[in-house]
Formats: structure tokens, sequence, C-alpha cells
């Protein structure tokens, strides 16, 4: 929840017009479908606030709770329209390393595993700026996630920054204009 604190002490005025988080992030296991492969970008469509222990049954979220958040629909269109590939993000307290447990939250509908977006698209939704995330997929979730995302991590990171920097070059299409 650092992260969120952090994203909550720069959004002041004067406010972005949007915040970009790059970083990396672990693929679930899927059963109905391919996962995204390592070293692929991926941008987030929705962030969902996961806790492993709910998922396993063995504790509840609140329900006042908020637990999903959406990314800017614009920022997403244009960078898909590059070919980045949206997915739904669970963001889980700590990182899941335990197979069955990863399997269960990928049942939620999650395809990836990112620690701090549901923070920082909440503190984005708070000030009323324009949030998306764009992640390089480094490892499987699960058991061997660690290593994998040692072997893999920069790569990975490099992919995501790559599909910003392409988005950047051709002019931050999707961008709500500046306001006089």
């Amino acid at each position: 929840m650092a992260s969120a604190v952090g994203a909550a002490r720069i959004l002041r005025a004067p406010l972005p017009r949007a915040v970009v988080l790059i970083g990396t992030c672990g693929a679930y296991a899927r059963v109905d479908r391919a996962a995204p492969a390592i070293g692929q970008a991926v941008v987030a469509a929705g962030v969902r606030l996961v806790d492993v222990g709910a998922v396993l049954g063995v504790t509840e979220l609140p329900s006042v709770l908020a637990t999903l958040r959406r990314s800017d629909a614009g920022l997403r269109a244009v960078l898909v329209s590059q070919g980045v590939s949206p997915v739904e993000v669970a963001t889980t307290l700590g990182v899941t390393v335990d197979d069955e447990a990863a399997a269960r939250v990928a049942r939620t509908g999650a395809e990836v595993e990112h620690l701090e977006a549901f923070s920082v698209a909440s503190a984005c939704e708070a000030a009323g700026v324009a949030f998306v995330a764009v992640f390089g997929v480094s490892n499987v979730v699960g058991s061997s996630a660690r290593e994998q995302w040692r072997a893999h991590h920069r790569a990975a990171s490099g992919a995501a920054a790559t599909e910003v920097v392409r988005w950047l070059e051709r002019g931050a299409a999707g961008l709500a204009p500046v306001a006089d």
C-alpha cells in the first residue's frame, strides 16, 4: 500500500493528464486459454484487489471495500491498437508462490498478478487522473515465480517500456487535451 501513498503524494496540482504505471507482472497459468507469454507486453484492462485467503475460502473481504478499478479506455485502446494485449490484473498483498493458490486466483478471471497496480489506480481515481498500466510478463505465478522473475525481469521491463515509448513517439494518442 506504500504505492498508494506515493501516488497520492505526487497527484497534486498541477495534476498530470495521466499516470502510466510500467513494470513487470506474473502470468497465471490458464486451463481455458493460453496465458500471456514470458517477455510479452500487456496492458491492464481492469485491476482487481484479490485476497488469496478469500479465494481459498479462509478469509473474507469486507463488502464495502471497492475491489475493481478500470484503466482509462482511451489510453488502453491506443496501446491495444499497437498490438499490446489487454489483460485483467490481480493485485495481491504478496507474491503468490503456491501453485494451487495461483490456480484459484486465475479462476477469478485474473490473467496476471501485479502487487501495486490496484493502489496506484485507486489514487488516480481519487484524484480524477487517467490511469493505465503496461507490464512485461516476467514469470508464471506460482512456485517458480521468484526464480523466473530473476531470470526475465529486465527483458520483461524492456518490453513494457518499448510499448510506452512507441506510444509516446506516436504523439501520446488517447490523452485528453490540456485545459486552458
